[in-house]
């Protein structure tokens, strides 16, 4: 799905005791989000905002990996699981390194 299609939604690991049941867990949602499920988790980034729809393509992008940075660095989330789900938004497979596991080219290279 396209990165303004898409809500993150996480509880960061810290807050166990607040929601033990998302507490460390991320999930990458479409928008609309009809069954409500990003309201399991604390916080919610992504298409919800209507900053993200404002930036430059450029902005967004920055936006998604500071996103990624955020929920890894500040709270505490596994970065193999953040990356497991973030490989749902078309913009994080085609920019992350090519031989990352889930990694796409947006436009694939000719082949010889």
């Amino acid at each position: 799905m396209k990165q303004v299609e898409a809500i993150i939604a996480w509880t960061p690991s810290r807050w166990a005791d607040l929601r033990p049941d998302t507490a460390g867990q991320v999930a990458v949602l479409p928008l609309p989000d009809a069954d409500g499920a990003a309201k399991r988790f604390m916080m919610r980034a992504g298409a919800r905002s209507p900053a993200l729809h404002d930036l430059s393509e450029e902005g967004r992008i920055a936006r998604l990996f500071i996103d990624f940075q955020t929920l890894v660095v500040r709270d505490g989330l596994d970065p193999q699981a953040v990356h497991r789900a973030f490989l749902a938004i078309d913009e994080y497979r085609f920019r992350i390194a090519p031989d990352t596991e889930g990694a796409e080219f947006e436009d694939p290279p000719e082949e010889d």
